[in-house]
């Protein structure tokens, strides 16, 4: 305002602050608005009319209220109700008026609040530094840095761990202690409560298979097929060759990353057979069977009677399909294994890679024939077609109107996955192929995405479950697929599960939470020890898992403690645990809740709190929702085994979590943890009562058991220099 004084203004403006509104509104300056005809033709009229009043020497209205004193106090007068109108205005959007110290945070009220993250708190006044910081508590106990903005109105609070607690509730509280750079204290304490999440879980090994970029598979074509309509072909054990049949009957091979193409058998060849050993290829042509020898380059005849149709492998010894039945060599001769129908129309699609099983159709129906007992079962209704065998020849895949089908030897369907031309690799993706697109799936169906668009047909997987082969446009081409997205756990597919149930519980959904108990569930539920929808108050706010393992197989068996937290008002008070045991059912393989047992109450606030326990067949690891003092941890934090003997561990402290190592947990072993009362936060508050949780020594297993297994691929044998007479 030292460009421009009023001294009548400063006279009604005392308070500074409205004395520094008013030079703003007067240093404001307006671009003047265009004068339209309308407004020049009123203004000439009135500019006559005045004229004329003071012609006939009459004081004029108009002329006392517009003339320069009157414009000057009408000015005056509207600029002070604007000022003061502002100034209130200002004031009263801020909490506590004028002169009340106000407190806020973005994390206030919230839950499931990010670890990695300072606590932000808002003034709005700029405050002393010293004084605020002073001023600050945090409970649970926690060893925090600060930092502040230039404005000194937002105050970073920061835990010198770096992070905040798992699972917990925090109270911010900014005390009266706390003064405004101008001196002026806060009127009462402010407190900011939030909720954090569960620690992050552990992140999953990753394949090594390479992922591509968005849809770019690194599609090359290196080949063509000379009007072949559907891909016959192998991989050899490297994966880095390709055995094809051409439209032609032309036995060839081609490098992967493409090149050169080599003719093998000019004409007349089909079925091309890798043993599993990958030193020999075995084909027909002409009926025969002529295996080629890698090693030496010699290829060798059989001449099977009846002419061969289909040729595959049992180990390293060959097994083929004639008109009358299944054969395999005996010395120098053939023997049958099993004998085909002698009715109808009977064609041998397949042989599985083990050489136990062959595919056939007869007439319109689909069948498998265990070769080693001659018994055959149909797949699917009529029309069923055959799509492709797992790795091992444990499982198969076919097809019907609708579907692609994974079933099992003797027909029993496994899951049911989108239709299409399908291949098995060995790290249990299934690819299908499309005319218009691709999609990856595991062979339980879970996992499924679409990876491309485009034509994919006959895919056929290279042995390193990277590559894959394909079909299109009468073109052989090479592809890379992504890798699938981790394979869910037992622990995953059982948690769930126990998150579906204790959130019905939270809403009050009795009949859904119900759903998810077995029959001995819901008698653990039915008791009057345990309340399947807890009420009163405190009420039930929030729970989490504070520990889960895996406790035993066949079938897959897991055991959750889950604590459930009990608020009044906005502070949680107090809270009790339940051990859940879940079981996997043999029929639907979901997961039920079992068993169920609760524990005592225990008040909050009174002490370090358990938050999370993390367990491992040599270390378990014990977070707490404060900063310890170290030096009562050997002692303080212990484990027992059945027989309530101390455990020989050695326990270390870092960023409020113990970590008890040297440990050789026993599967299936009853552990107790226990910490005792001579555990001490920082601050000297000792733990109010011992706390004891009661552990089971974990499973080695880890995947989830709902699934076909997938026999590893064999490692291929080094080539012999010698070749086999068949």
């Amino acid at each position: 305002m030292s460009a421009f004084r009023d001294p009548e203004l400063e006279d009604v403006l005392q308070d500074d602050e409205l004395r520094r509104i008013a030079g703003v509104l007067s240093s404001a300056r307006q671009a003047d608005a265009p004068l339209d005809d309308a407004f020049k033709t009123g203004l000439r009229r009135q500019l006559m009319h005045e004229a004329w009043a003071m012609s006939d020497g009459r004081s004029s209205l108009w002329r006392r209220l517009f003339g320069p004193p009157g414009f000057a106090w009408a000015g005056a007068a509207a600029g002070l109700v604007l000022i003061a109108s502002v100034v209130v205005w200002t004031a009263l959007q801020q909490p506590g008026g004028f002169n009340q110290v106000f407190v806020q945070s973005p994390v206030d009220g919230k839950s499931s609040v990010s670890l990695q993250q300072p606590i932000l708190v808002s003034f709005n006044q700029p405050m002393d530094h010293q004084t605020t910081q002073d001023a600050v508590q945090v409970a649970p106990a926690t060893s925090v840095m600060f930092s502040w903005d230039q404005n000194s109105r937002t105050l970073a609070v920061q835990p010198a761990s770096g992070n905040l607690a798992p699972n917990t509730q925090y109270q911010v509280t900014i005390g009266p202690g706390a003064r405004t750079q101008a001196g002026q204290p806060l009127a009462t304490p402010q407190t900011i409560t939030f909720v954090t999440q569960p620690p992050a879980p552990p992140t999953p090994a990753v394949s090594p298979r390479p992922t591509p970029s968005a849809n770019a598979l690194g599609e090359k074509q290196v080949t063509g097929l000379n009007g072949a309509s559907s891909l016959a072909a192998q991989w050899s054990a490297d994966s880095s060759l390709l055995y094809f049949v051409d439209g032609k009957g032309a036995l060839a091979v081609v490098p992967a990353k493409g090149g050169a193409v080599t003719v093998i058998s000019p004409d007349g060849a089909s079925a091309p057979s890798l043993a599993p050993a990958g030193d020999r290829l075995a084909y027909i042509r002409g009926g025969k069977i002529e295996v080629l020898t890698f090693a030496t380059g010699k290829t060798d005849e059989v001449a099977p009677k009846p002419a061969a149709t289909q040729v595959g492998w049992s180990k390293d010894v060959l097994v083929w399909a004639a008109a009358d039945g299944i054969y395999t060599q005996d010395g120098d001769g053939q023997k049958q294994l099993a004998p085909l129908p002698s009715t109808g129309t009977v064609t041998v699609l397949s042989i599985a890679p083990d050489g136990a099983h062959a595919v056939y159709r007869q007439d319109h129906s689909l069948f498998v024939m265990d070769l080693a007992g001659g018994k055959s079962t149909q797949l699917g209704q009529a029309d069923a077609g055959f799509a492709g065998w797992s790795p091992g020849g444990a499982f198969l895949l076919f097809t019907t109107a609708d579907a692609l089908i994974v079933a099992d030897p003797q027909g029993v369907s496994q899951a049911t996955l989108p239709p299409g031309d399908a291949t098995w690799s060995t790290q249990d993706a299934i690819l299908v192929g499309t005319d218009t697109a691709l999609y990856q799936v595991r062979s339980d169906g879970t996992g499924g995405n679409q990876i491309s668009n485009g034509t994919y047909h006959s895919p056929i997987w290279a042995p390193n479950a990277t590559s894959f082969a394909f079909l299109r446009a009468n073109a052989l081409w090479v592809a890379a697929a992504p890798a699938l997205p981790p394979e869910p756990t037992a622990l995953d597919e059982a948690g769930r599960v126990v998150a579906s149930f204790m959130d019905a519980r939270l809403k009050g959904q009795s009949s859904e939470a119900t759903r998810l108990l077995d029959d001995n569930g819901k008698k653990a539920y039915g008791d009057d020890a345990l309340h399947l929808l807890p009420t009163g108050d405190p009420r039930f706010s929030r729970y989490y898992v504070l520990t889960q393992e895996l406790v035993g197989n066949q079938p897959d068996t897991v055991r959750f403690v889950v604590r459930l937290v009990l608020t009044h008002g906005k502070i949680d008070v107090s809270n009790y645990e339940e051990t859940l045991t879940l079981v996997r059912d043999s029929n639907s393989k979901e997961f039920r809740i079992d068993q169920a047992t609760g524990g005592a109450h225990r008040d909050l606030g009174k002490g370090a709190e358990v938050v999370s326990v993390e367990l491992a067949r040599d270390s378990i690891k014990v977070t707490f929702d404060s900063d310890l003092d170290p030096g009562t941890i050997s002692d303080g934090v212990v484990l027992l085994d059945s027989k309530g003997k101390r455990v020989d561990a050695t326990a270390t402290y870092a960023n409020r979590a113990v970590t008890l190592t040297g440990l050789d947990l026993k599967e299936g072993g009853h552990y107790r943890l226990a910490v005792l009362s001579t555990v001490r936060d920082v601050l000297g508050h000792n733990v109010a009562a011992e706390y004891s949780l009661d552990l089971v020594g974990p499973s080695a297993k880890k995947h989830g058991s709902n699934r076909p297994s997938v026999p590893p691929s064999p490692t291929p044998a080094a080539p012999s220099s010698a070749s086999s007479s068949p």
